[in-house]
């Protein structure tokens, strides 16, 4: 019995020395997600100095899928959608029909969604740790409603097409369970953005259409996954260049930060 005893604990002792790739291995894993994030947007002018700024958390939901296109070949499609709401605080200015420029604050009303296809490979050195390189495009598209329906408003549309790229680093833990990190790039290929200045603004124009410049992007997440339970916090900052002018208007040298809480299950 004594000799019994002895056997099982060795053995339960390599079994928890020993990670568990069936995660990994998974042909098909999705994780439907929530998340909490705190938003803040500046604007520029041609001397650096900040005109504008809007802060405050949005909140989204999303699901992610990862597929494997064989057991043997690590090649994998990862795909990604989430929408995302929220009214973070706006603090910029208002122009006055004599000319005059004041300072306003008021609210901003933000609703957009987000698409990703990636394909990447998971690189196994030994057995405790993954390289995953990935490589594709992203697509997001967001409504901002400055003033959040006042007077004093407009409603800005942005279409951004993204190349995406990077890796992930993964040390699997048993049995079924990760620890990892994502370091990713974005660059925008194409920025469209229209506003619409009928409804709220008396202006010649009602509406123009902008092309702000592209700058590559940061993306970095780190997280884990316990026996399906995904928790991550993770940071997203983009910035963009000057647009032209089109009829007196333009987009100013512009950033946006997001720092996340993400909380989901995968299956």
């Amino acid at each position: 019995m004594n000799k019994l005893i002895k056997i099982s604990f060795i053995l339960m002792i390599t079994a928890l020395q020993i990670p568990n790739f069936s995660q990994s291995n998974k042909l098909f894993e999705i994780t439907p997600y929530a998340e909490t994030k705190y938003f803040y947007w500046g604007e520029y002018n041609d001397y650096s100095t900040q005109i504008l700024e809007e802060y405050g958390i949005i909140y989204s939901l999303g699901i992610s899928g990862k597929t494997k296109f064989s057991k043997t070949l690590q090649l994998y499609l990862l795909t990604d959608a989430d929408i995302y709401y929220g009214i973070p605080n706006y603090n910029g200015f208002v122009q006055n029909p004599n000319g005059t420029v004041e300072s306003y604050k008021s609210e901003t009303e933000y609703r957009g969604i987000k698409f990703l296809f990636n394909t990447g490979y998971d690189i196994h050195l030994g057995k405790h740790f993954i390289i995953a390189p990935e490589f594709g495009l992203e697509y997001e598209y967001w409504e901002r409603d400055i003033d959040n329906g006042g007077q004093y408003g407009y409603v800005e549309l942005w279409s951004l097409f993204s190349l995406n790229f990077g890796s992930s680093f993964i040390i699997p833990l048993p049995p079924s369970s990760k620890i990892f990190l994502k370091v990713f790039g974005k660059y925008p290929l194409i920025i469209e953005e229209s506003i619409d200045l009928a409804a709220r603004v008396q202006a010649k124009q009602a509406s123009a259409y902008l092309e702000p410049g592209g700058n590559i992007g940061i993306i970095s997440e780190l997280g884990s996954v316990i026996y399906g339970a995904y928790i991550s916090f993770y940071l997203d900052y983009s910035w963009y260049s000057k647009s032209a002018f089109d009829r007196n208007y333009y987009q100013p040298e512009s950033d946006k930060s997001l720092i996340g809480l993400k909380i989901g299950f995968s299956f």
